[in-house]
């Protein structure tokens, strides 16, 4: 168990499968998907209380965190600005992905993509 809190995550391990970007603000749902807290709160304003992954409902969990103001998987969230600070940096000011090398994932950067990606989410959603 300490070893893997030792073990630095990938950056592409760090990326929101929803917006493609680094994760900001992790949220970590009771199925162990994580996604961005922008992310998922737009994905509770436009689509159903469920997973976007595996559609488990998440009505009740969602109520209960943002109450307490808990959402944010704050250990996820200091490993990822302690190992990428300046995606953290430029995902805080807002600046494109397209900014950033994308050899390792040609992907990533896409808003063509990003749209797809959410169309499908909220399509599995209703």
């Amino acid at each position: 168990m300490a070893s893997s809190r030792l073990a630095v995550p990938s950056l592409s391990e760090c990326q929101c499968q929803i917006c493609l970007e680094i994760l900001f603000e992790p949220v970590t749902l009771p199925c162990n998907h994580t996604l961005c807290k922008s992310c998922f709160q737009s994905t509770i304003e436009k689509a159903t209380l469920c997973c976007p992954f595996c559609r488990l409902w998440v009505s009740s969990w969602a109520r209960y965190h943002t109450r307490r103001n808990t959402l944010v998987n704050l250990e996820l969230w200091d490993i990822i600005q302690k190992h990428y600070p300046k995606e953290c940096e430029r995902r805080a000011s807002g600046k494109e992905s397209e900014d950033l090398d994308l050899a390792d994932n040609p992907v990533r950067g896409r808003k063509d993509n990003r749209k797809v990606r959410l169309i499908k989410v909220q399509y599995i959603c209703k």
